[in-house]
């Protein structure tokens, strides 16, 4: 396995390739060793890349610089999750732009049968505190997780509210795992990993950029079933994420605001836009996203899926047609492409189905 690691880690190391181009590399060779050792074939090794990207693979690997990562991941108990690794995150393997793999430090059982991720303005007000108080505690009685970015502001009051209510909670670093930023929020960090983890795509000795939030602000986006932007101005990264989001066929909520309040301009424009939903309270979050609502003084236990109809008529289309992709399932079935979504991940969840190359699905 720590070979895997180590050509897994190199592979992300060489130059001259995108997510979009590394993911597709390892869904047609299965992984970075494979990869590694296509090179045996020289002339008829990677005829489908073009003479830069098959000189840079033939070429020499980081072998050197992926085992000192390896060994500080030894050292520091980091986990390296990739592509084919069960553990990697479900919701983000079905976006073409997610990250060959993952570092995390923590709990690494965040595909939970519900997510969603929580964002905004690091210059809030006051009634941010309140809003989050109240969806935290509309959401406790499922069995769901939080993911935001670590940042000032919001993001670090959606993880100490959902710490304070015992939901699990995972911050994406825009950075290595070797440092904590911004430096106050260290004991956050500390406290996040107790009742989930922080993970991040970035190696050790990162230095933090300005592109390293938008590639940190996907992994928010596409981990979740659902991003909530609770305030945020016409531009920065919660509109960043938000985006994202909605690109990746997942549902958007916005919090309204006054309507000449800075930090509401950007929750209004999602919502006019139809990007977003608007956001009220938990309840109609739950009623929109077909999620079970708590019954008072007697939390539910059920999962929503398991009285959906649909999940049953999608499995059987699959065990009829399958391998079948996606797009053909939401086609023949007429169901819309963030439902489908939604009831695929419930079905890979259970272990009924299993995602295959290129968006097709088949039963276990």
């Amino acid at each position: 396995m720590s070979d895997e690691i180590l050509y897994a880690i190199a592979f992300t190391m060489l130059p001259g390739f995108n997510e979009r181009q590394r993911k597709n590399m390892l869904e047609h060779y299965g992984s970075g060793l494979s990869i590694y050792k296509q090179r045996e074939k020289k002339n008829y090794a990677f005829t489908n890349l073009n003479l830069v990207q098959k000189n840079i693979l033939l070429g020499p690997w980081p072998l050197k610089e992926a085992g000192s990562e390896l060994n500080f991941m030894v050292k520091h108990n980091i986990k390296c999750i990739t592509l084919k690794d069960n553990l990697y995150p479900n919701r983000l393997l079905h976006c073409d732009d997610a990250p060959s793999l993952l570092y995390l430090k923590g709990n690494e059982n965040f595909n939970l049968p519900y997510l969603i991720s929580v964002v905004g303005t690091r210059q809030h007000t006051v009634q941010v505190n309140r809003i989050i108080k109240e969806l935290m505690e509309g959401l406790s009685h499922l069995n769901i997780g939080i993911i935001s970015g670590m940042a000032l502001g919001v993001d670090a009051i959606a993880h100490q509210t959902a710490l304070t209510y015992k939901i699990p909670t995972w911050g994406v670093l825009a950075h290595g795992l070797d440092q904590i930023y911004p430096l106050e929020h260290r004991k956050l960090a500390i406290d996040i990993m107790h009742n989930g983890g922080l993970i991040t795509e970035s190696r050790k000795e990162s230095i933090i950029l300005p592109y390293c939030f938008p590639k940190r602000n996907r992994i928010v986006a596409g981990m979740s079933d659902a991003t909530i932007v609770v305030e945020t101005a016409i531009k920065g990264g919660s509109m960043i994420t938000a985006n994202l989001a909605f690109d990746y066929n997942r549902e958007v909520f916005a919090v309204p605001g006054k309507i000449h309040d800075s930090k509401s301009k950007g929750c209004l424009a999602l919502i006019k836009r139809n990007k977003a939903h608007l956001y009220h309270d938990a309840e109609n979050l739950l009623e929109t996203l077909d999620w079970p609502i708590a019954e008072k003084n007697s939390p539910l236990k059920e999962q929503a899926f398991a009285f959906l109809p649909e999940i049953k008529t999608v499995l059987a289309h699959i065990e009829a047609h399958g391998p079948i992709h996606r797009e053909l399932i939401a086609k023949e079935l007429k169901i819309n492409a963030s439902k489908l979504s939604n009831l695929l991940l419930n079905l890979e969840m259970k272990g009924e189905i299993q995602l295959l190359a290129g968006n097709r699905y088949a039963v276990r």
